[in-house]
């Protein structure tokens, strides 16, 4: 029969441009396809039956499982690997290599099981465009993204001829249908694809500060693999170095947290760590259900329960807010954002709210967005606001951007005065 290699899918839920997969198909004669969803990790992650989250990784598995004989197991995943090894003789478990601590953490307590059924575990690198580790020491983004620039490596495979072998496990169909779905479906593996197709890059810089405007909308697919981040850079390089710029923070982020793993439970400044937040639970409650009495960082908060993504201009201001405003940990936000993101990512999660908190990465000493010139910038028709907030649709855009102003009939009051705050902030900081 000869040899036979499982192929174990998590962020990479495509058969196109898969590196890892290919790789499988070179060390074996056969592949046996497999993708677990683990139970425990969508309740770490605060997913459940009506979230838009599930729906999108189910559709992922199916448009996936349409390309290839796609084994599913629905259990923790040492079970699954103990379900899938036991009884056969399987020489290779094949994998994309995670660069995120829990995902590292993950696949190292698979390693321990694949090597007690007498198998060897492959990891290979996919994720990124450059190779981390020969990035140099940079003290800013914009030196690193000058060598990372050189280093580039966004060549396309295609897809690989494929010898896969079926064991005796659930198929995907049968397995997906166990699984219950009660959401609406906001994701999906198609329209990722069909994203790529269309989006006009060339639009990016132009629009990308503005919220009533969608971006690419390819940071789910790209977190979830659905698409590969070359396929992404090879349509972003010809019409936008700004796209091409953030594929590089997202990296940035990345060899940041290889370089000094200490941030996953410090900030990145030295100088930073300590500082008393006020954590005032009333804030923070009043934050994270939306009610501060500022519409731009209410409609953000909504947005990103409802449809479980944000605007990165929003990102940065529900940043600014909780942290300057209400001085508030960044770590909360961080954990509110893991939540709920759809493209939730470790590295990158952590990272944009220790930048954001400043505390992190950033020349600048202390920066703070003031909420009321954000929303009259960049959502000066209010579309964005009334989008998401549709009962003050009525209200004259001005009353909206500006709320410490002008009182906004039937809404909650500012729970904090931004100027005032904006002073204390400094203080603190200093």
């Amino acid at each position: 029969m000869g040899s036979l290699a499982i192929y174990w899918f998590k962020r990479d839920l495509r058969a196109r441009d898969n590196r890892a997969l290919i790789r499988a198909h070179q060390l074996a004669d056969r592949v046996a396809p497999l993708f677990i969803i683990d139970p425990e990790l969508l309740s770490s992650l605060g997913i459940g039956a009506d979230d838009p989250r599930l729906g999108f990784v189910l559709s992922a598995a199916r448009s996936l499982a349409g390309e290839l004989p796609l084994h599913v197991l629905y259990e923790k995943t040492e079970e699954a690997f103990e379900r899938a090894l036991s009884g056969r003789k399987v020489d290779y478990v094949v994998t994309a290599k995670p660069l995120t601590w829990s995902g590292r953490e993950r696949v190292e307590r698979v390693r321990a099981v694949v090597e007690r059924h007498g198998a060897k575990l492959v990891e290979v690198e996919d994720e990124t465009l450059v190779d981390l580790r020969s990035i140099g020491n940079h003290q800013t983004f914009t030196s690193f993204y000058g060598e990372w620039r050189r280093k580039v490596d966004g060549a396309v495979s295609a897809i690989p001829r494929l010898r896969t072998a079926e064991l005796d496990l659930p198929r995907a169909e049968e397995s997906l249908k166990s699984i219950e779905f009660k959401g609406e479906m906001v994701w999906s593996a198609e329209g990722c694809r069909e994203r790529l197709e269309s989006y006009d890059f060339s639009l990016y810089e132009r629009t990308r500060n503005f919220p009533a405007i969608d971006s690419s909308l390819l940071s789910p697919c790209i977190r979830l693999g659905v698409v590969s981040i070359r396929e992404v850079y090879q349509k972003a390089l010809p019409k936008s170095e700004a796209f091409v710029r953030q594929l590089a923070w997202r990296e940035f982020y990345y060899w940041l947290a290889y370089r000094f793993p200490e941030t996953r439970k410090l900030e990145l400044r030295r100088e930073r760590r300590g500082i008393k937040w006020e954590n005032d639970p009333e804030l923070m409650k009043a934050f994270e259900e939306g009610r501060t009495g500022y519409p731009i960082v209410d409609a953000g908060i909504r947005e990103l329960k409802r449809r479980k993504w944000v605007h990165n201009r929003v990102r940065l201001i529900l940043g600014s807010f909780l942290t300057k405003d209400l001085l508030v940990d960044w770590r909360f936000g961080e954990e509110l954002f893991r939540k709920h993101l759809v493209d939730y990512d470790e590295l990158v999660n952590l990272g944009n709210w220790q930048w954001v908190a400043s505390v992190g990465i950033d020349p600048v000493p202390l920066r703070i967005f003031n909420p009321v010139e954000q929303a009259k910038k960049y959502d000066p028709d209010c579309k964005y606001i009334k989008r998401w907030l549709p009962e003050l649709s009525s209200h004259p855009c001005h009353e909206l951007q500006d709320p410490l102003r002008y009182k906004i009939k039937g809404y909650v009051e500012p729970v904090v005065d931004h100027y005032e705050r904006a002073r204390r902030a400094k203080e603190l900081f200093r």
